[in-house]
């Protein structure tokens, strides 16, 4: 490859909004990635959970659309502070307590008025973490702090019955050797590995779930040396593609092996 195209492609990775580090100003929350931004009733509804100190909707926004126009479906934030360590000691663990609450709030307010709409839950870095937490119950001593404990979601009712695909990306929150992970850090815990209640009530979600996590990736795959932060911000650039089709056809009942498989 020349060095004038290899010049050209890394200015367009730096050009999306979710690639590692955008360049300043681009976000993604442009226009036609909110068109699909609605609490309207819809064959299929996307909840986002965001990363770290992210504005709605994080780089989960590119994806978000782009599984839209495959489904023709909408989307909603969880609506949560995402805040890092950087604001104090307990923000993150109270961020993610928070997101995890109103997530669940959120997830069954629109089933109950939506009860024929299939649900899809994604979610990035913290917002990884949140998601994991919706469905299979978090809580638990990460950083410095401690996450107040939450209940896992009852896949056998609704909405937990209605979610057909969630997928996560590099959660701060996870545990090793699960069989819907997909990447090399499949060895490895997060920043905390989830308790044996968590993992079985997560379990129960493992068909329509995908768990992203890279090797080097310093917050879901804690040990695998050396740590990249690089590894940590790329999913999309690497994966949309992957994600899209995976999603898109859980959701509409097809069979499809994880990716990579």
């Amino acid at each position: 490859i020349s060095s004038i195209a290899l010049f050209g492609a890394v200015a367009f990775a730096q050009q999306r909004c979710d690639a590692a580090y955008p360049e300043p100003g681009i976000y993604c929350n442009t226009t036609e990635i909110l068109a699909f931004q609605s609490s309207d009733c819809s064959p299929y509804h996307v909840f986002v959970a965001r990363g770290s100190d992210e504005p709605y909707p994080g780089r989960l926004g590119n994806v978000t659309s782009e599984i839209c126009k495959e489904l023709g479906c909408t989307f909603e934030n969880i609506e949560y502070p995402a805040k890092s360590t950087a604001w104090g000691q307990d923000e993150w663990c109270k961020s993610a307590s928070k997101g995890a609450a109103n997530g669940q709030a959120q997830l069954k307010a629109y089933a109950e008025k939506c009860s024929d709409s299939k649900l899809i839950l994604l979610g990035f870095s913290q917002g990884a973490a949140v998601a994991q937490d919706i469905l299979g119950g978090g809580g638990g001593a990460v950083f410095e702090c401690t996450q107040d404990t939450n209940p896992a979601l009852d896949r056998s009712s609704s909405p937990g019955s209605q979610i057909v695909a969630a997928a996560t990306f590099g959660a701060v929150v996870r545990s090793r050797d699960q069989n819907f992970t997909v990447g090399e850090g499949i060895n490895y815990d997060g920043r905390r590995a989830r308790t044996p209640e968590q993992l079985s009530s997560l379990q129960k979600y493992s068909s329509v779930l995908l768990d992203y996590c890279h090797y080097s990736d310093p917050m879901c795959a804690v040990g695998s040396e050396p740590a990249d932060v690089m590894e940590h911000l790329n999913y999309f650039v690497e994966h949309n593609d992957e994600i899209v089709t995976w999603i898109a056809g859980k959701a509409k009942g097809k069979a499809v092996s994880l990716p990579g498989s």
